[in-house]
């Protein structure tokens, strides 16, 4: 059966400010390495793609247009615009039917643009696992993710019997979805081996997912295949995503369906939300601050990230639990405590604290 990958590369990252712009949102940035998020998810996926098959990447026009100039030519994916956001549910919905009638029947691998996954090879393995899992089952098969925090940003995942596995990879059906827990109760999810952070990845069958739609978001699929119909020109999209709900597939789909499944594997996985998730992707020093960037000098600094994406130097010198952004025409300081509430702040800054063309 045809595998065929799609991106959801959608919102612009405000949380990454002043790196992340609506002219230059976070998936097309250079947060993790020396590519762009979407391009090290494009090329994650590239095992997948046969000579017939591109990934299938969603998203605005605000960002789309951008994509020829920043990422390499060689890259090869298929585009679906969204004229405006509306959460993932009608994002997949569409991408469900428009891969349908592309390709038949196909199992979809569905990433956001905005996670880091290493290894890479591990992370194949594991998908290749849960293709398996979705067709022999006819399921919606969903990563779990070891916690290695007590989390209270994720989501979690009950995991009920064990029905596969495959050396290091494990497939589960799922009892249950856990909304982001309280400080307390995620300290009792990370003590248990029964719950998995939920990552946001998904793989089933087009045919599937579809058949789920239409029992539990019956108005989405009626839209959805309107679309089809009209043959998913820009009008048909527009008019789609115009009437649609806005509705999460964890919410609309996953957390009713019957058929759930999850699978485990082997590799390491972060939600690349916000400043603090650098200085779990980035090496720290002994003093436990990470440093990103050139011309950086960091002195007696303690349970900071410095990040320089400026052609200026930077001096940190004593600095504890902060956060310092630089760059060409904007500093960030901050205490870390406080980015869980960045974007209060960075509202008020939009509010006129600070001029237009910086957002």
């Amino acid at each position: 059966m045809t595998i065929v990958p799609v991106i959801l590369a959608g919102g612009i990252g405000e949380r990454f400010w002043p790196l992340s712009r609506s002219a230059k949102p976070k998936q097309l940035l250079k947060i993790i390495s020396n590519k762009t998020m979407l391009e090290e998810t494009l090329l994650r996926v590239a095992p997948f793609c046969s000579k017939k098959v591109k990934p299938l990447i969603v998203t605005s026009k605000a960002i789309s247009s951008k994509f020829k100039s920043i990422l390499p030519s060689n890259l090869k994916y298929d585009l679906i615009i969204e004229p405006v956001g509306k959460n993932t549910a009608p994002a997949i919905a569409i991408a469900a039917s428009w891969v349908e009638a592309k390709y038949g029947d196909s199992v979809m691998i569905v990433l956001s643009a905005d996670h880091e996954i290493r290894p890479r090879q591990s992370f194949i393995e594991a998908a290749r696992f849960a293709v398996n899992l979705a067709s022999n089952q006819n399921g919606l098969v969903v990563f779990g993710i070891k916690p290695s925090r007590a989390e209270t940003g994720y989501g979690y995942i009950q995991l009920g019997k064990k029905i596969d596995s495959s050396k290091s990879i494990n497939g589960f059906s799922v009892k249950r979805f856990i909304e982001k827990p309280s400080v307390q109760k995620a300290q009792k999810l990370f003590q248990s081996d029964k719950y998995m952070w939920n990552s946001g990845m998904f793989v089933w069958k087009t045919s599937v997912i579809l058949e789920e739609f239409s029992t539990f978001m019956p108005q989405i699929h009626r839209m959805v295949e309107a679309a089809a119909k009209l043959g998913f020109s820009k009008d048909a999209i527009n008019t789609f995503y115009e009437n649609c709900p806005k509705e999460s597939i964890d919410f609309g789909i996953m957390e009713h369906s019957q058929r759930v499944f999850a699978v485990v594997g082997d590799f390491l996985w972060d939600d690349i939300g916000s400043w603090e998730s650098v200085s779990r992707v980035h090496p720290k020093d002994k003093l436990n601050s990470t440093v990103v960037g050139l011309k950086v000098y960091q002195k007696e600094s303690c349970d900071s990230i410095i990040v320089n994406k400026s052609s200026r130097a930077v001096a940190a010198i004593g600095l504890k639990n902060a956060v310092v952004v630089s760059t060409d025409d904007a500093v960030l300081v901050i205490d870390r405590s406080k980015l869980p509430d960045f974007k209060k702040y960075l509202n008020e800054m939009k509010g006129g604290a600070l001029p237009s063309n910086l957002f």
